[in-house]
Parts: structure tokens; C-alpha cells; sequence
């Protein structure tokens, strides 16, 4: 194995640090996962977690970004996977929401954040800013969506994409093991509503 220079190894540092954060807080909540748990599961000292992060705050926020960044690139994907032609882009779509909740430990993950958001108007203003660039993607997505079907929005594409995310959410916590596509499934049943039912564009 080729050895790594020094920016490929930070970088492996970071996400093994972030992927301890994540499991670390899942099972025992923001208060109780200690930088120091952080760090033993990552395999790192504290040291090496604070030339990486400021805080456990900070690993949230980089966190919530990383996963953000890979959500959109799979509904893009799934846009992209027959451009112009909108019963493909629905089964890219459909493909794609199979995968949705595929990681339930992230549902009990959003809601240790917004509870760390509900308590810290320093994470607060990180992780809101996050979630409204977050939302506007996804929004010109949803857009995109109906503007292949030749359908008008009946809402602020913004809007419905946040009920989607919180339904979604919602779902994962209802679910029970072995049900981690559900949600998906609801989630393209009240879209394909929305679009059925939608007016259609001027022509």
C-alpha cells in the first residue's frame, strides 16, 4: 500500500474522526459523547482531534455538510440519469429513494442536532445556513422534476422539498428494522401525487 503524504493523511484523519463522531453521538447523545470517546473510537488522540476540529460542534457541522453534499449528488444522479426524458428521470428517482434511511442511526442523528441547535445560537447559525443552502438545492431540483413532466410546482419548490426531508426523517423514526425503505417508497407515492395532480405548464 502506497504510503500517504501528509494532506491525503489528514484527510483520512478527518473522516475517521467524523465517522466516530457520528456513531459516538448516535449511541450516547451530543452531551455524553465526549471528545475523548471521539477520539479513542477514531483510533487518535484528543490531540489529534483538536488539529482538526475546534470543537465537537464543529465535527457536527462538517458532518451535516458531508452528508448534505452526498444526498444531492444521488438525487442529481438520478435527474441526470436519462436528461429530457421524465419517466426515466422518475426511475432514477424511485431508485434512488430505495436508498433513503438506508442509515437509520442518521435519523437520531437529526434530531441530536436540532436539539444542539435548540440549545447552542452558535451551532444554531452553522447548522440553519447549512440546512437553507440545503434546502434551495434541493428545491431547484424538485423544480427541475416537474418541469420535465410539464407541470407547475403547486408550492415553493423549496417548501415541498422540506417536507420531503422531514417526512423522510419522520419515517425513519417510525420505521422498524428491516423497513428501511419505506420512507422512500412514501416519499415517490406523495410525489408522483403532487405531479399527477399539478397544473400544467403554458405552453
Amino acid at each position: 500500500m502506497a504510503r500517504l503524504n501528509r494532506e491525503e493523511s489528514q484527510a483520512r484523519t478527518k473522516s475517521l474522526l467524523i465517522e466516530a463522531a457520528r456513531d459516538e453521538i448516535v449511541k450516547k447523545g451530543f452531551a455524553l459523547a465526549s471528545v475523548r470517546d471521539i477520539a479513542d473510537a477514531a483510533g487518535f488522540s484528543q490531540g489529534a482531534f483538536y488539529s482538526n476540529f475546534p470543537d465537537k460542534e464543529a465535527i457536527l457541522l462538517e458532518l451535516v455538510q458531508r452528508h448534505q453534499v452526498e444526498e444531492r449528488a444521488k438525487i442529481e444522479a438520478a435527474l441526470s440519469h436519462a436528461p429530457g426524458d421524465a419517466a426515466k428521470a422518475m426511475a432514477g428517482i424511485e431508485k434512488w429513494a430505495a436508498t433513503v434511511n438506508s442509515d437509520p442511526g442518521f435519523a437520531v442523528l437529526a434530531i441530536e442536532l436540532q436539539l444542539q441547535a435548540l440549545r447552542s445560537p452558535s451551532f444554531a447559525q452553522g447548522y440553519n445556513e447549512l440546512n437553507r443552502k440545503h434546502r434551495r438545492a434541493l428545491g431547484l431540483m424538485v423544480a427541475r422534476l416537474f418541469e420535465l413532466f410539464g407541470k407547475k410546482p403547486p408550492a415553493d419548490p423549496v417548501e415541498i422539498a422540506a417536507a420531503f426531508t422531514a417526512l423522510g426523517r419522520g419515517m425513519a423514526l417510525m420505521s422498524e428494522a428491516g423497513e428501511t425503505s419505506r420512507a422512500g417508497k412514501i416519499i415517490v407515492i406523495f410525489l408522483k401525487a403532487l405531479i399527477e395532480s399539478a397544473a400544467e405548464t403554458d405552453s
